[in-house]
């Protein structure tokens, strides 16, 4: 084998390791998340890493103790108030959250 060819193999075999790892890595982003949902004013932090699919211990326990300092979230978008909830986490859990609405009724707000 020449150089030359060598160098377009390696270049192919590379070429099809990304597109083999972008793909993987694609389907990851778009795999379905499941989960239950719950009530972000009444939830405690064990609750939703347990039933909020990407919720880790950390972020449950600073929504929990925003709820505290601040009251009840009025809507979902209020979470962004949350150091370490990013829009785009909130874009994927928001499925999961339910806020208690007027006379105790249940809303996605």
């Amino acid at each position: 084998m020449t150089r030359k060819t060598i160098v377009w193999l390696a270049a192919f075999v590379a070429i099809i390791v990304f597109i083999s790892l972008s793909g993987q890595a694609m389907a990851q982003a778009n795999k379905k998340l499941v989960g239950k949902t719950v009530n972000i004013n009444k939830a405690t932090a064990e609750e939703m890493v347990k039933n909020v699919p990407l919720m880790t211990p950390d972020l449950a326990k600073k929504i929990v103790k925003y709820r505290q300092d601040n009251g009840d979230f009025q809507v979902l978008d209020e979470l962004l108030q949350v150091q370490g909830m990013t829009r785009d986490l909130l874009k994927r859990i928001k499925p999961f959250l339910l806020l208690e609405g007027l006379g105790g009724s249940q809303c996605t707000c």
